[in-house]
């Protein structure tokens, strides 16, 4: 009969619906593990900084004055500011728009991606993806996504205006996405002009207004974001080339800092993750397609070790790598014509891929669950207390870039001392150190001061102020989670004035109480 299947296409179509089912139930699980686990993250400063900035500023200044001292451009920015001047959105929403991306770009990896769905579905239950990138409400929540989607177009090349549409976003994501839209941009050029001869003039031209237009916002980039000398970076960095040799030596080399970006990106020790990103490499030089690994997984490498890396940049050579093997994986008719050696090579990725996924599950499970025994930051703590004690009716000084956590919490700027609620990363650093003849013209009553290592503001900057007639009254502890460790403490501590301070008196005994609900990590 006309239009009725046979019997094995019906079995075979049937099959694939069960799959796509398989797929959106995986997507389920994902999108609940993610939203379970915001519901007990607490936000840190580098979230709050980006939602104040789009809070307190209009989109002019942001563009075209705050970022360069962010050193990032504006993307996140602009979805932040849309999210409260148009919808409104208060601070609790931050985390459930980062996630809303980080779903799509599983979604996008689950039913898009060419690798079987044995590697498909633990691969978005991984750190990077159930955790760095999707509870952490930062501009790379949207990184899998934007370069996922560009492994997708990439071997569409008659139609150069779409991957181009997506690395434009890319390159307007973070210092990161910018690098890696030149690393893909390069690498799908590279291919389209061993194609260019076998092309007609209308595409031709499509690959020429693409250029022009990419040339146009690297340029945008480097306007915005180039640093003036009141940077903070800027002044930092010379600061430390003057430093004695002691100072300079206390501050990570390139060889430490290159032994943490390839361990943090791929399997947590050095020579198995070394192993396993030349053999990686090696299998994309036998597919002829390594240059879209080689140049984004080594750009991000050499960018952290070299420039700038904190532990949740590793997550950008691990969603590069990903790419990379998105673009070199065969095709089904590619496959089909595999010799047993081709065949061999593609079933040791795979192993090597299980491999990945199983230490990274095991990451991920460890940092889920401490996420909800212990507090990631003592920011909503500290803020809970403040409001407790009615301290944002009365004067209060805030020090350290860590406070606009605290910030975030109130729909005002609470410091006195601080110009901005964001802090503002240009010269002078004001609220970096304590300014005695303004804490005694002012006697603020609460004092919120900031620390990722509280052992030395107990011992040092604790003193200063307690030798001034403060009395540290609530500690709220924080952990800045990485995988199965603790990268840096997020620990807030508030004075209070006492009765006739700021008078010439003797030291006062701390007293301190911690009203967090969450447990200290031992």
């Amino acid at each position: 009969m006309a239009g009725v299947l046979p019997i094995s296409e019906l079995q075979e179509a049937n099959k694939r619906d069960i799959w796509k089912i398989g797929d959106a139930l995986v997507l389920l699980a994902y999108s609940c593990v993610v939203l379970w686990t915001i519901r007990y993250h607490e936000k840190w400063a580098d979230e709050a900084q980006a939602w104040l900035i789009a809070r307190d500023l209009d989109l002019r200044t942001i563009w075209f004055h705050e970022l360069r001292y962010e050193g990032s451009p504006g993307l996140w920015h602009t979805i932040l500011w849309i999210a409260q001047h148009v919808f409104h959105a208060g601070y609790g929403a931050l985390g459930y728009i980062g996630a809303s991306f980080a779903i799509a770009g599983a979604a996008v990896l689950l039913f898009f991606a060419p690798f079987p769905r044995y590697i498909r579905w633990p691969l978005v239950f991984t750190y990077v993806m159930v955790y760095q990138y999707a509870v952490i409400a930062r501009p790379y929540t949207l990184l899998p996504l934007l370069v996922f989607a560009a492994a997708i177009l990439f071997k569409d090349t008659l139609h150069p205006e779409r991957i181009t549409l997506v690395l434009l976003l890319l390159s307007l994501l973070t210092a990161h996405g910018t690098v890696l839209t030149a690393c893909f941009g390069l690498a799908y050029l590279y291919e389209a002009v061993k194609l260019w001869p076998k092309v007609g003039n209308p595409v031709r031209k499509k690959y020429i207004a693409c250029v022009a237009v990419m040339v146009c916002t690297f340029a945008f980039i480097y306007l915005i974001v180039k640093p003036t000398p009141d940077v903070e970076m800027i002044a930092l960095r010379n600061e430390i080339t003057n430093a004695p040799q002691a100072v300079r030596d206390s501050f990570p080399s390139i060889s430490q800092k290159l032994v943490a970006v390839i361990t943090g990106a791929f399997i947590d020790f050095l020579i198995p993750s070394v192993l396993l990103v030349l053999l990686f490499t090696t299998w994309c030089i036998w597919r002829k397609k390594w240059l879209s690994f080689i140049l984004p997984v080594g750009a991000m490498i050499v960018f952290y070790a070299a420039i700038h890396g904190a532990a949740h940049h590793h997550g950008t050579a691990f969603v590069a790598a990903i790419a990379g093997l998105w673009i070199a994986w065969p095709t089904c008719e590619e496959n089909l014509a595999f010799d047993r050696l081709d065949r061999m090579a593609l079933g040791v990725v795979e192993a090597l891929l299980l491999i990945l996924c199983a230490v990274n599950l095991f990451d991920a499970e460890v940092v889920i669950r401490r996420e909800y025994a212990y507090p990631y930051s003592g920011a909503a703590d500290a803020a809970q207390y403040l409001k407790s004690v009615g301290a944002d009716r009365n004067s209060m000084f805030g020090y350290l870039h860590g406070v606009v956590a605290v910030q975030a919490y109130f729909d005002h700027n609470i410091f006195v001392n601080n110009p901005t609620a964001f802090f503002h990363h240009g010269l002078p650093l004001d609220t970096t150190q304590l300014n005695v003849a303004e804490l005694y013209r002012i006697k603020p009553e609460y004092v919120v001061a900031y620390s990722d290592e509280p052992e030395v503001m107990l011992k040092m900057g604790a003193g200063q102020l307690t030798s001034r007639g403060y009395e540290l009254v609530h500690l709220s502890d924080g952990y800045y989670l990485y995988k199965r460790g603790v990268f840096e403490r997020e620990v807030y501590f508030i004075f209070r004035r006492l009765p006739d301070a700021l008078a010439d008196s003797p030291p006062v005994t701390a007293n301190t109480t911690n009203s967090s609900q969450k447990r200290s990590l031992p």
